[in-house]
């Protein structure tokens, strides 16, 4: 077997596609003999085969384990296929491998990977000494036995200990550590691996603490006080010699190799520092380790720029291990431990006790130390030459930059965010540091623009966190602020000039705007206009780009009558500038949609109204149309500008809404026409014209525009009934059902051309095709509101039998329906019924059968009851809360003899949980009778304590109109001539009140009242005591607390 198999493996390894695929095929189908696995494993320890060989069976073991081992795995086949004595057989020789200090290091490296997987599955029940074997011998052998056991080690500590093993092993394993992080000699990265699983273990500690603090904050000191003076000296530890880039080059240069060590080492040290601070604030938050760290970013500066400002060295790379080794993550990590011990109470004290005493001759409280500070982050947030050539290149990636700096990591965006707390902290002072240090910057003959431009985009934080905080700023402070930023707008380099239009926007939106004078918006409109003309004219993307992104800060901050000004501008210098670019491969320029989309949604918000009097929505359907709302964020902006416009033109009266449908109606239509819409582009525009279509459909003033029906229904249909995504079939059903609660004359009063069929009729196929077994659930999930529009809308008088139909289709629908969404939806119809007649609902539930041995009540019950708590939407939740207490208050026996899904048994399982894990564990819940878990599920929505600023402010909720049930309920049948679960108001059952924008107290009131008006009950008391005592105390306290905030409100006279 053993030279069958090294032949297939040298075969797989061949250039020529042919035999390579050929033999990777034979190789899978041996997967089924028992000897495979050990065959490979025999193959990895022979000596005599060569290094590639014995990789390649490694590697081969490596899929096979993945695919056959073990159902624990996530990527397991579904067949375990090899023995348990093969497994031991095959376990023992693989640490043989990894513990023999003769073997290369590529070898020892795979067999540990090796290892490590199968430790996921196979530790601690199946392979019980493994950690006592990797222990006993991690204090032996080379740097490579030692990386090896390191990998195993890592993957044992990320999840394969439970509590107990921990506290049994956690002394050793972190000592075992610690001597190797100190070992000075052992090689730099092994050292790193070290500290790095030592700091996987404080993801333990931080886990335990809360179940065991006093013994876990004991361990945790007694550690700390270990390893505190090796954390100091590595960070105080001097960098080595820089490398050349030819030194960087040589695998074998000692100069690179110990650089990269360091480094390594540095960071990693850095990292836990940060963990231990963020899970025990005292126990590392030394003044020394915070001057030491501050000593070592200063020293940093200038190997960072040889490095990555006047030079090209690669940053951002991380080894084998996950080990991160280059410069740039070294500054990133350095400040942003820096940036957590700025809050630590010892640091923060000192700092104080100097800040305090450190001014300047002249009595300002400038401070040498927070303008050191400054000059340390300018250097670091310099552009780096990579940067800038990726920004020439592509301007999308400069904006990317500038759209999530928050959420980048560079040296750059950490500075960002020192800034911004360092501002926090002294505010006045920062930004008085900032402009002296950037009157220097300016005033220097010799100061380059990328020193100009870094200190412009610190000042640009420094006003943005103004902004967050409501702080003002001083005359004397904005002036300097705008003359020093104002001349780089018309700078000769692009990306200064770009950094100056920002920052002027930034300083004008904190300081000049939120003044709210006359003089000050004038001021403000003024440099928008500048901004504006470089949209238009200036010769880079970069800053026509940078413009369109600051004009939604101008719009959104200056007076509507001036930002109405601005639409028409800002929306032909956008046409003009799209005009320019490739809209044809939308997906090279995602990040200047966004920009684009945000900036148009902006500039329609200004003044909605007087969007038909210029071209921005014309501008954003073409957008659309080449593929713009690709992506969930994008479709999100599109959709908030014509809710904008919808909402606005609504309160203007129909005409104004009709003028507006007819100019947006044309172009959806043209989407919804195009043949075979299966691409990417093509499923998009589809897509968001069904979300515009729903969007006019909504907001309408009764009734819709003429034709409105005629127009979207026949294209809505064809939607629903054919093969498209499940989105765009959610939101054709909500169109649907909001022409129905809008203009249900105009729909029911539609016939469609080619089937002949009325409106209503259409309806019931569309919600009859939704239910059956060719729809997802996912794309049916909006049936239910649809379902219930229809019996508002028609009327149980109308629907006659179709109605008894309808309900036995819903009920056989969610016997098998499994998504929250769909089952939110199905339930929603029986909670809409039973406010109107419970009893009767129960009853013809109770007399339909779903199934041999299930009846449709059992079925309705089970599935709400057991997924109510995870239901969403404002209104759907006080309905669905109204209808559990009318459900309860029918007492009906056979409720109480339904029994559900109660509470979740808590799990054992002491382990850290992987995913593979959580899979193959099933949660287990208790056994209740329904009434009991109706209430679990009333109390779950009750808020513990009151908002005495909102209580008893909603209108009361009100009841919908009851219509009589022939018979009481006694014959289990509506009958449909009656007006059966029917609504009674005006219109005959138009809107359902739950459609309403009512305060949430309206539903904390519902069932503080419920809960009163039971306490009394002798049936409620017996359930009252099966909740548990977290339960009851929720009940009383929100009971409790909403009689106090009455009592509040009574005495205030409200």
């Amino acid at each position: 077997m053993e030279q069958q198999v090294l032949e297939l493996l040298r075969a797989a390894q061949q250039s020529a596609a042919q035999p390579r695929t050929a033999a990777e095929e034979e190789l899978k189908k041996l997967y089924s003999n028992e000897a495979f696995p050990a065959a490979l494993v025999t193959i990895g320890l022979h000596k005599e085969i060569p290094v590639n060989d014995r990789l390649a069976a490694l590697l081969s073991l490596k899929s096979f384990v993945n695919l056959a081992w073990s159902p624990s795995l996530e990527d397991y086949g579904g067949r375990t296929l090899i023995s348990d004595e093969t497994k031991e057989q095959v376990r023992n020789h693989l640490l043989s491998i990894v513990y023999d200090s003769q073997v290369d290091s590529k070898i020892t490296s795979n067999t540990a990977t090796v290892i490590s997987i199968i430790a996921k599955s196979d530790f601690p029940e199946e392979w019980p000494g493994l950690l006592d074997s990797l222990l006993n011998q991690i204090g032996h052998g080379n740097d490579d036995q030692i990386q090896g056991i390191l990998v195993v080690l890592g993957e044992l500590v990320l999840g394969g200990l439970d509590e107990d093993q921990f506290y049994q092993y956690a002394s050793v394993l972190v000592n075992a550590l610690h001597g190797i992080a100190i070992d000075g000699n052992r090689k730099l990265m092994v050292r790193a691996h070290a500290v790095n699983i030592f700091r996987s273990c404080f993801d333990f500690v931080e886990n335990l603490k809360d179940k065991d603090e006093e013994n876990i904050r004991h361990f945790a000191k007694g550690v700390c006080d270990t390893w505190t003076q090796f954390f100091l000296d590595v960070v105080k530890g001097p960098m080595p010699q820089l490398p050349t880039a030819e030194e960087e080059e040589d695998q074998h240069s000692v100069v690179a190799s110990t650089w990269r060590g360091v480094v390594a080492l540095k960071i990693q040290v850095v990292l836990t520092l940060a963990k231990v601070q963020n899970i025990f604030s005292d126990l590392m938050a030394t003044y020394e380790f915070f001057n030491a760290c501050w000593e070592s970013i200063q020293a940093h500066g200038a190997p960072y720029y040889s490095s990555y400002v006047d030079g090209e060295r690669q940053g951002g790379l991380i080894n084998q291990y996950q080990l991160q080794y280059t410069f740039d993550f070294l500054v990133i990590e350095e400040i942003d431990y820096l940036q957590v011990l700025l809050e630590a109470p010892l640091v923060k004290q000192q700092l104080d006790a100097m800040l305090a005493a450190d001014t300047t001759s002249n009595g300002n409280s400038v401070t040498a130390w927070i303008s050191s500070v400054l000059g340390t982050l300018v250097a670091f947030s310099t552009i780096t030459k990579e940067a800038e050539e990726m920004w020439s290149i592509d301007f999308n990636v400069f904006l990317s930059e500038e759209t999530f700096s928050e959420t980048s990591n560079s040296p750059r965006s950490v500075c960002a965010g020192f800034v911004w707390k360092l501002c926090n902290w002294f505010p006045r002072q920062t930004l008085e540091s900032l402009l002296t240090y950037i009157k220097a910057v300016f005033d220097d003959p010799n100061a380059t623009w990328r020193h100009k431009e870094a200190a412009l985009f610190t000042l640009q934080q420094v006003a943005e966190e103004f902004e967050n905080e409501n702080r003002t700023a001083e005359a004397t402070a904005i002036r300097l602020s705008m003359e020093f930023t104002q001349p780089a707008m018309t700078d000769p380099q692009e990306l200064l000039r770009a950094r100056g239009h920002i920052t002027m926007a930034a300083i004008l939106v904190a300081w000049m705007a939120a003044q709210d004078t006359g003089d000050n918006a004038d001021i403000v409109l003024r440099f928008a206009h500048e901004s504006l003309n470089a949209m238009e004219n200036d010769q880079s993307d970069i800053v026509k780009t940078a413009c369109i992104r600051i004009m939604r800060d101008y719009l959104t901050t200056l007076p509507s009558p001036k930002s109405t000004e601005l639409q028409a501008e800002v929306v032909n210098s956008i046409a003009k500038f799209l005009g320019t670019q490739d809209l044809e491969d939308m997906d090279e320029n995602i990040d200047l949609i966004d920009v684009v989309l945000q900036t148009l949604r902006d500039t329609i918000m200004a003044n909605p109204i007087t969007c038909l009097d210029h071209n921005a929505l014309d501008v954003l359907i073409m957008m659309v149309k080449y593929g713009a709302a690709r992506d969930n964020h994008s479709s999100i902006l599109i959709d908030e500008a014509f809710e904008s416009v919808a909402e606005s033109m609504a309160q203007q009266g129909a005409d104004a809404y009709a003028r507006l449908c007819a100019k947006i109606m044309p172009s959806l239509m043209a989407a919804f026409d195009v043949e075979d819409p299966t691409t990417k582009e093509k499923t998009a525009l589809t897509d968001v014209s069904a979300s515009i279509l729903k969007i006019l459909a909504e907001n309408a003033k009764q009734p819709l525009p003429q034709g409105f029906i005629a127009t979207a229904m026949p294209r809505l249909c064809r939607i629903i009934f054919s093969d498209t995504d499940f989105y765009i079939k959610q939101l054709a059903t909500l169109a649907i059902k909001h022409m129905l609660m809008n203009d249900k004359s105009q729909v029911f009063s539609w016939t469609d051309p080619q089937l002949g069929k009325s409106g209503l009729e259409v309806c019931f196929m569309i919600i009859g095709h939704l239910l059956g077994p060719t729809v997802d659930e996912v794309s049916a999930a909006e049936v239910g509101e649809l379902a219930v529009s229809v019996v508002d809308q028609a009327g149980a008088a109308a629907l006659g039998s179709s109605m008894e139909d309808l309900l036995r289709i819903l009920a056989q629908r969610l016997y098998t329906a499994e998504h929250l969404s769909l089952i939110q939806s199905l339930t929603s119809v029986f909670a809409r019924l039973s406010l109107i007649s419970a009893p009767d609902v129960i009853t013809f539930l109770s007399s339909m059968p779903v199934s041999p041995t299930t009846d449709a009540l059992t079925v309705v019950l089970t599935k709400w009851l057991e997924n109510s708590t995870g239901y969403v939407g404002f209104d759907a939740i006080r309905q669905n809360t109204a209808a559990l207490i009318a459900i309860y208050k029918t007492h009906d026996p056979r409720v109480g003899s339904i029994e559900v899904n109660g509470d979740l048994i808590p799990d054992t399982f002491s382990r850290i949980k992987t995913r593979s894990m959580a899979k193959n564990q099933p949660i287990r819940f208790t056994r209740v009778a329904a009434p009991l878990k109706l209430l679990k599920v009333l109390v779950a929505e009750l808020l513990p304590y009151g908002d005495p600023n909102a209580a008893l402010a909603a209108k009361p909720l009100k009841s919908p109109g009851l219509g009589s049930f022939g018979g009481g309920g006694g014959g289990g049948r509506p009958a449909s001539s009656e007006g059966s679960w029917e609504s009674e108001d005006e219109e005959g059952g138009g809107s359902s009140v739950f459609n309403a924008k009512v305060a949430d107290d309206a539903t904390q009131k519902m069932l503080v009242e419920f809960f009163r008006a039971e306490g009394a009950d002798e049936g409620f008391q017996r359930l009252y005591g099966e909740l548990s005592p977290e339960e009851r105390k929720r009940c009383v306290d929100a009971v409790e607390g909403w009689g106090k905030m009455e009592e509040q409100r009574g005495l205030l006279g409200q």
